[in-house]
């Protein structure tokens, strides 16, 4: 988790909230492995913060979050004192080192990180080229057709 309020989360720096893909197969597997520590969100005034950094449903997390229990995405266990207004998530990022990544980081009034600022010098330099390229075509004027005829 991100953030300052992470800190001071109950879950900060515990294990048994998330698992690798190796050590579970289904959601009984989750439920067994993960299900023990979702009390540990029962007094978290951060659920909707949690939640709302962790992206769970966009992202198909597996794991607890928010007083939930996530597998793939969807909520398999939670809390009884859950409510649907902490579920609400901020629309996913667009990856870094992508043009679109950079582009978000800009959006979002940041400076971009290097491999977004990366992404926009290839992609400048690719749209430059095929520029320079279109122009030394209509320069040469259109194409000649060549015909090919049988002969017998």
């Amino acid at each position: 988790m991100t953030g300052g309020w992470a800190l001071r989360a109950p879950c900060h720096l515990r294990d048994g909230f998330t698992v690798t893909e190796d050590d579970w197969k289904t959601g009984a597997d989750l439920k067994r492995l993960c299900g023990p520590q979702l009390p540990t969100c029962g007094p978290c005034p951060f659920r909707a913060l949690c939640i709302a950094t962790v992206k769970p449903a966009q992202a198909k997390f597996d794991g607890i979050a928010g007083g939930r229990l996530w597998c793939n995405g969807e909520v398999i266990d939670a809390l009884d004192d859950v409510s649907d207004e902490e579920l609400a998530e901020p629309k996913l990022r667009a990856s870094c080192g992508t043009e679109a990544g950079a582009k978000d980081h800009t959006r979002h009034g940041e400076s971009p990180c290097p491999s977004c600022r990366q992404a926009v010098r290839e992609m400048t330099a690719r749209r430059k080229e095929e520029a320079e390229a279109n122009a030394r075509a209509k320069a040469n004027g259109p194409g000649q057709l060549q015909f090919e005829f049988a002969t017998t």
